[in-house]
């Protein structure tokens, strides 16, 4: 992209140009090409300097994915203004705590949802898009603003963080998201392909993911956020060449409904894994059983992309998420930040042209989440091996001292999903009759076996690593993003086992 964009929906306004009749977005009822698609863009602009939306003003959005939602979207960031995404489902405490921490004023809304409070509520109807008409032209902020777009986290493990991210950090993050996942198909320079959107918009993995294959002239295709499994893979089945983003969670869903034999989406041209990394078994499923076209990235909300897990390196490096590639700076550092050598277990830090500059969050941050010395710190255990490929130990927050063993939630989950008995599991920790313990919580995809399960993690990480209790759930509570809120679910085990006697439980 040329360097005198300034403004992220340059990239529009140039596909607009260069290929105005080209299809840009479409859904079940609408398509509109790239001219079409500028236009309105423009028009929302003039609509929202009306409103009053000024160059640095913090927004809210809550909406479901739609025509209307992009177009808002990609319009607020032509203005200037600082867009905040939040989930449909989103409310309480975690809501509340965001809207005054980012000093939020004005929040768009659609029906059926109502005015809270002294919040401005902006509705985007039905006949928001034709309204449109009445106003002319277009009011591009000229030098784009410092930040278009406030992250936020999964909250997953509590009050969520806000990551502050300029125009010129996401035009450059689109340019690395091209040259790290343009060989395996979810992006390229012409424009081919048809990507799904197939989840919340609220989840940055797929809001910045929707964002760069617009910028980068990709067709988008918006998917209702389907209730149902069978809904959902009907309607990804029925397209031609598609491009899917998923969450684990969705994958294992796919892997659920695969047959023996042959492939559930042979029509897919590339689908893509982001959030939690999946277990190394379902990872081989995905190759073998839903596509061979599956990768798998690595990255977060503050500091884009790290590292992508290739088709041809998956059977291979199932236990990784990937190999690094040269669009960000990555170390793996000990407790005095010196780095460690290849495959030693340490502080995963980053830094980039697309990193995030600092963190927005009342909780305060440790010493190795954050930023520090010039360095995106990102929270993560992990250790690079000699070939470049990352694997993840778990979260510096998570990791539970028990009998003068730290134990580390990730690697104990993936021992445990390794098992063909387990289809999903998170590890809690708390204290069981003042002892430090962990519980694996596990949903299973046939009989639940404790025993097994148990053994199994033994033989994996050791007896020092192995869950003290094992709960057994059908479902778990998940964020907009399908992640797994881990801070609901500590709630669910301590009412259920906290407690028990310390000594293996199973309920």
């Amino acid at each position: 992209m040329p360097e005198s964009f300034a403004n992220f929906t340059d990239t529009i306004f140039a596909h607009a140009a260069s290929r105005p009749k080209a299809i840009a977005l479409a859904d079940a009822y609408t398509k509109l090409t790239w001219k079409q698609l500028a236009d309105l863009v423009g028009r929302a602009s003039v609509w929202l300097n009306s409103l009053g939306i000024a160059p640095g003003d913090p927004v809210g959005v809550r909406m479901t994915n739609s025509i209307d939602h992009i177009i808002l979207s990609l319009a607020l960031m032509r203005v200037g203004a600082a867009k905040v995404e939040f989930g449909t489902h989103e409310g309480g405490r975690k809501f509340d705590g965001m809207i005054e921490t980012l000093k939020i004023r004005t929040l768009f809304i659609e029906p059926p949802a109502r005015s809270l409070g002294a919040i401005r509520c902006v509705m985007v109807g039905l006949d928001w898009r034709a309204g449109l008409s009445a106003f002319k032209g277009d009011h591009r902020h000229p030098d784009g603003f410092e930040p278009f777009d406030i992250a936020l986290s999964s909250g997953s493990t509590g009050q969520p963080k806000g990551y502050p991210l300029g125009h010129k950090q996401q035009l450059r993050r689109m340019e690395d998201y091209l040259e790290a996942l343009g060989a395996v198909g979810v992006f390229s320079n012409d424009g081919t392909g048809n990507f799904l959107l197939t989840s919340s918009m609220s989840f940055g993995g797929f809001l910045y993911t929707l964002m760069n294959r617009l910028g980068n002239g990709g067709r988008v295709t918006v998917l209702p956020e389907y209730v149902k499994l069978m809904d959902f893979v009907r309607a990804v089945s029925a397209q031609d060449d598609t491009v899917l983003i998923l969450t684990s969670a969705m994958c294992e869903d796919l892997i659920s409904c695969a047959p023996e034999d042959g492939m559930l989406l042979p029509k897919a041209r590339a689908i893509l894994s982001l959030g939690t990394p999946l277990a190394a078994r379902a990872k081989r499923d995905m190759i073998t059983r839903v596509t061979p076209n599956f990768s798998e990235a690595y990255g977060g909300s503050n500091f884009g992309l790290i590292s992508v897990l290739r088709p041809e390196d998956m059977l291979d490096h199932a236990d990784s998420v990937g190999r690094l590639f040269a669009g960000v700076e990555v170390e793996i550092v000990d407790s005095s930040d010196r780095p460690v050598a290849p495959g030693v277990t340490g502080y995963l830090r980053c830094r980039g042209s697309g990193v995030s500059p600092h963190v927005i969050s009342e909780a305060p941050q440790g010493r190795f989440e954050g930023f520090r010395d010039g360095w995106c710190y990102t929270g993560d255990l992990g250790a690079i091996d000699a070939d470049g490929f990352v694997y993840l130990r778990g979260r510096v927050s998570e990791v539970v001292r028990r009998r003068g063993v730290d134990v580390m939630p990730t690697t104990v989950e993936l021992a445990l999903m390794s098992h063909p008995g387990v289809r999903e599991a998170a590890v809690v920790g708390l204290t069981r009759q003042g002892v430090s313990d962990i519980i694996a919580v596990i949903i299973a995809s046939g009989k639940p076996d404790a025993q097994a399960f148990h053994s199994h993690c033994i033989d994996k990480v050791g007896a020092a690593q192995a869950p003290g209790g094992y709960l057994f759930v059908k479902q778990f509570p998940r964020t907009g993003g399908g992640k797994i809120d881990r801070a609901k679910l500590r709630e669910q085990v301590v009412k259920k086992v906290g407690a028990t006697a310390a000594g293996r439980v199973v309920i």
